[in-house]
């Protein structure tokens, strides 16, 4: 149990937060890309005309942890960047629980369209290949909680956004 304790205690290395920054924004992106088909956008009346544009500008907003991972770039200093981790994981809530939705897939059935004396077993069947979708709000939402625990712990920022834009106005020997 210490050892458990210790470890959470301590900051993680650079290259472990840019991995972890680099698995969620693909996570993100993976289940946004794969179920690209399946996603309804609960929208105003005036921005439906512009569902898919929104839809895709949702990917690339979960591309955008991947970015800032891959890239080590840091634009803010480390209060700002805490603040920015909150808004993130507070909008993907808020997207995940009431803008997002799933659409059932419906399966398809073959009808009988000749009249004939004999039946076909595979005219009759139902066709049992559809899935069930996956509920892509609900995992959007989920994954928001990791941004805001991010947040809290202040541990996943690296050392470049530690120190970003102070002055260093004493030397100490």
């Amino acid at each position: 149990m210490f050892n458990f304790i210790e470890f959470i205690q301590k900051r993680p290395k650079d290259t472990t937060i840019r991995f972890w920054r680099i698995g969620f924004g693909l996570l993100l992106a993976l289940i946004l890309g794969l179920n690209l088909d399946t996603i309804v956008l609960h929208l105003p009346v005036s921005l439906q005309a512009y569902e898919t544009g929104i839809l895709y500008g949702l990917f690339i907003f979960a591309l955008m942890p991947m970015f800032m991972g891959a890239s080590n770039i840091c634009l803010l200093k480390r209060k700002y960047l805490r603040i920015v981790q909150i808004c993130f994981g507070i909008m993907l809530m808020f997207m995940g629980n009431y803008l997002i939705d799933t659409k059932e897939v419906v399966p398809a059935y073959s009808t009988i369209t000749t009249q004939s004396g004999s039946l076909d077993y595979g005219n009759i069947t139902e066709v049992t290949s559809a899935k069930k979708p996956v509920n892509v709000g609900f995992w959007i939402a989920l994954l928001g909680i990791i941004p805001i625990l991010s947040w809290i712990s202040g541990k996943c920022i690296t050392s470049t956004c530690l120190k970003h834009g102070e002055v260093i106005k004493k030397i100490r020997v």
